[in-house]
């Protein structure tokens, strides 16, 4: 009888053993894993402005001037910022002049152009940088039914572009340096420093 109690007991004190091991096993899933901000964060669509400056055009008397923004969208995937209508008016007005602008913009229609860019975390992992690569803006302008002049737009990044996560604002900065019209240069553009400051939708 006594031995038969001791094994009970003994069998007892196993499937108690086993049932806490079981649940401490389930509690150990079920914990979530803590994630912090990551570099593919900054993938999404975004909306936002882009400011057109002519370089050289910043003085004294048009500091504390607010220049207006042009309406923008982008998306950023894997490694590159799309734009699906990239404002080129003030491009092509800085090459056939204000008369002829609007009327060759339309005929151009709408011009999608896209970045290339490398990612890195900030030290204080509070915000993501871009190093920007761009390639030309290649544009086709039809002078009439038979003739075409074929625009390319030599674009820099001088600065890097940057995205905080706090805020989910994107900023950054392009320059169109050089112009050349049938693989010619075009002698008079002003380099033009563009500004996009956005948002993640």
């Amino acid at each position: 009888m006594k031995r038969d109690f001791k094994f009970c007991r003994l069998w007892m004190a196993c499937m108690i053993a086993g049932t806490a091991l079981t649940f401490t096993a389930c509690s150990d899933d079920d914990e979530p894993t803590p994630t912090g901000p990551k570099v593919e964060d900054v993938y999404g669509d975004y909306t936002g402005t882009m400011i057109s400056e002519v370089a050289e055009a910043a003085t004294e008397a048009d500091e504390g001037e607010e220049t207006e923004g042009i309406a923008i969208d982008a998306t950023l995937r894997n490694d590159t910022v799309y734009f699906t209508d990239f404002p080129v008016r003030d491009l092509i007005a800085s090459v056939v002049g204000e008369e002829s602008a609007d009327q060759i913009v339309e005929a151009i229609g709408t011009v999608s152009y896209k970045v290339g860019y490398k990612s890195s975390m900030t030290t204080a992992k509070d915000s993501v940088y871009m190093e920007m690569s761009p390639k030309p803006l290649e544009l086709t302008i039809p002078m009439n039914e038979e003739n075409a002049m074929t625009v390319s737009v030599e674009i820099s990044a001088v600065h890097k572009g940057n995205y905080e996560f706090e805020t989910k604002n994107l900023n950054m900065e392009l320059k169109a340096e050089k112009v050349l019209i049938n693989e010619q240069e075009f002698p008079t553009f002003p380099a033009t420093d563009f500004t996009f400051e956005m948002k993640k939708k």
